[in-house]
């Protein structure tokens, strides 16, 4: 049976002397990685699309194992985000979260809201502007998604409001950044990378 998903590449590396391996995730599958055949032989019409960063709607068969390579057998550009060259220091911080994600995410489970926050922060991280604390909305999410984030004290209703208010920055591109003081955003950066070193050690 074909599977069809949306699709965010996030690794690639070369295989024998003219394909890809990919790696990346999707809403609906959790990571995903392909075997893309003569990706990297001459002339762009093979695989047009196989860039880091790029999105995908593609097809693709279920591996009845769970594991190993897939085969892509439709693929359609939905989006780039080339643009994130242009700022060097925004793309070698979601580099190191690519590399979290990629580590901490398995196949055929949905990821639907670290997919949309991946996505939204990858259009802010193409624009001018530093990435720090886009990328912290962003991981919350996953976390929160991953089950890692502890609920908030029931006697600390703005602790649980700032949180909701940051979920939603993640994952909602039209939202504005919330008004933290600069103390709380310090506070809230820190404690969500300890969340992800308490993570990093599973």
């Amino acid at each position: 049976m074909l599977l069809k998903t949306r699709y965010m590449i996030l690794r690639k590396i070369p295989y024998q002397e003219s394909s890809l391996v990919v790696s990346g995730i999707s809403p609906d599958f959790g990571r995903l990685d392909f075997l893309l055949k003569g990706a990297r032989s001459s002339g762009g019409k093979k695989f047009p699309y196989a860039g880091l960063f790029r999105e995908l709607q593609v097809e693709f068969r279920e591996n009845p194992s769970g594991s190993g390579l897939l085969y892509m057998k439709t693929h359609e550009p939905l989006a780039d985000f080339d643009a994130i060259a242009s700022y060097p220091e925004n793309y070698l911080q979601l580099c190191d979260w690519v590399q979290f994600l990629l580590k901490h995410t398995r196949p055929m489970l949905e990821l639907h809201d670290t997919y949309s926050a991946l996505r939204t922060a990858l259009s802010r991280l193409t624009r001018p502007g530093g990435g720090e604390f886009q990328l912290t909305a962003a991981k919350l999410v996953f976390l929160q998604e991953s089950g890692f984030v502890p609920d908030p004290p029931q006697d600390d209703p703005q602790r649980a409001a700032a949180l909701e208010k940051l979920l939603t920055y993640a994952t909602d591109p039209e939202q504005t950044e919330p008004a933290f003081s600069p103390e709380y955003r310090t506070k809230l950066i820190e404690w969500i990378r300890s969340l992800c070193r308490y993570a990093d050690s599973f």
